[in-house]
């Protein structure tokens, strides 16, 4: 079993989040989760504390995924960053990948969690 981790699920759709937070409490349950439903209050999350993993929407009602990333990377320059969209252009994805972030088309399930979790886990 892997040691505590810390996660922020930044996404504005609170079922996504939730979906999320189910996945990390069923097959992690000593991570601590939090939640951020936008990308303001995700750079407040990510100034204020550090995170093993960060999963990013990309279409935001404040901001998209792609413009936050930067920040989000220099705030967190260790943890393993991952896009969860429904806006599946293979442009974007090139982008979030040259940026150095997995890209996951939603719908988001639990196989996907598990794939972007095991991703940022030492080998």
């Amino acid at each position: 079993m892997t040691s505590c981790k810390k996660i922020l699920v930044v996404d504005d759709s609170r079922l996504t989040r939730m979906i999320f937070a189910k996945v990390i409490a069923t097959n992690y349950p000593q991570w601590q989760v939090t939640q951020a439903c936008d990308g303001k209050s995700a750079l407040e999350e990510a100034a204020k504390q550090s995170f093993d993993f960060v999963s990013l929407d990309h279409n935001m009602p404040d901001t998209t995924g792609l413009e936050i990333l930067p920040e989000m990377q220099s705030l967190q320059p260790n943890a393993h960053i991952a896009v969860f969209t429904a806006n599946v252009q293979q442009v974007l994805t090139d982008r979030f990948n040259a940026l150095g972030a997995t890209c996951y088309n939603k719908p988001l399930d639990e196989k996907k969690i598990i794939a972007f979790i095991d991703e940022g886990l030492p080998a």
